[in-house]
């Protein structure tokens, strides 16, 4: 009962920051879950989600420049995070992907001005990860059902899905 009622405020609030995002992101990695053993399954989430931090300091240097160090509060992406696939060690054609929330990447202050120039970073920023493949989906974020779907593995029994440690909430990104 406690841990659904955390997972629905976790929900609840990330939903609330969706009205900030922008974009739509599934990562996958080469991190195959078929048959592994919990303590396979715990290294493979640390990389997964060393991963992420990875593509989060290249788009927000590439975005932002040095500010996404010196002053992230101001210069950075709005990044909400979540490592979905350590539930299912059944499926053969499984493996632990990242789906991302994005916001405050085309702004007047970004060096990323154009959705081609965005699709391309993304892409060249996660394959510059240890564990990035090139398959990705990029999709415009048009609503908070993307929050819903990203978290609905706290349903299911996995609260940690939300990778807290790579979430980014910048003070700019949530000024209108």
């Amino acid at each position: 009962m406690r841990d659904t009622y955390i997972g629905f405020e976790a929900q609840k609030y990330l939903s609330n920051l969706s009205t900030y995002c922008t974009h739509a992101l599934t990562l996958q990695t080469k991190l195959a879950t078929h048959n592994v053993s919990a303590k396979q399954m715990e290294l493979m989430l640390e990389n997964a989600s060393r991963s992420v931090r990875q593509f989060n300091r290249r788009l927000a240097t590439k975005a932002y420049g040095n500010g996404a160090v010196r002053k992230p509060n101001l210069y950075h992406p709005l990044i909400i995070t979540a490592i979905e696939g350590t539930t299912n060690t059944y499926d053969n054609n499984r493996t632990l992907h990242a789906h991302i929330a994005l916001g405050n990447i085309l702004t007047p202050t970004s060096n990323i001005k154009t959705e081609e120039q965005l699709r391309q970073t993304i892409k060249d920023c996660w394959l510059a990860t240890d564990y990035g493949v090139d398959d990705i989906d990029i999709k415009d974020m048009t609503s908070d059902r993307w929050i819903t779907y990203i978290t609905k593995e706290i349903y299911d029994g996995n609260e940690e899905c939300v990778d807290w440690t790579n979430c980014h909430i910048p003070h700019a990104a949530l000024l209108d």
